[in-house]
């Protein structure tokens, strides 16, 4: 028997395509901001329905792989700039790839006012000189820069001409700044 997936899934499995692991809660984000209010049995369902398929691979509770990908180690880097990607999100993500560095990924978000174009940066500490020096090299074509931060401290430490901004975790989110300013 073949199964035809819809429209929701193939939405999250583009996404999957290009990030190679996801949890169900940046699933579930990303799909409310399509609209249509589905509900949690509706998303429930479409995931299981996904992995009986074998479209994806549960690497442990409310994860999920590529079954190609399911042996391989979780990449929480890739994990926090899809929660950025869908804080910056507010209707649909039109494109995305998984970028090479100094970039983690880089997307196309629709927004309220038009389009977003951005790339995520993981700035480890101590290492912000070497990933600025890194970005000299690699062309922007309009994209905004999310520095990902340990702590806001590091933004002092990020120098670049870029359009950019940054992102600190912060009680199971992100605040966002602008030179050491909130967002």
């Amino acid at each position: 028997m073949r199964f035809t997936t819809t429209p929701e899934q193939d939405y999250i499995l583009a996404i999957l395509k290009a990030t190679g692991i996801m949890r169900k809660t940046q699933a579930v984000k990303l799909l409310d901001k399509l609209g249509g209010c589905k509900g949690e049995s509706h998303w429930e369902r479409c995931f299981r329905q996904l992995g009986h398929i074998r479209k994806i691979a549960w690497v442990s509770d409310g994860l999920f792989t590529l079954p190609l990908l399911r042996r391989a180690p979780v990449d929480g880097d890739m994990l926090r700039a899809i929660d950025i990607m869908a804080d910056l999100t507010d209707a649909r993500v039109r494109a995305v790839t998984a970028s090479t560095p100094p970039y983690k990924l880089c997307f196309l978000a629709e927004q309220r006012k038009g389009f977003g174009s951005y790339s995520i940066a993981i700035a480890r500490p101590g290492a912000e000189a070497l990933l600025t020096a890194a970005m000299q090299n690699h062309a922007q074509d309009g994209r905004t820069v999310v520095f990902l931060l340990s702590s806001p401290s590091q933004a002092g430490l990020v120098k670049t001409p870029l359009p950019h901004f940054f992102a600190v975790p912060e009680g199971g989110g992100y605040r966002y700044y602008t030179d050491n300013c909130q967002r």
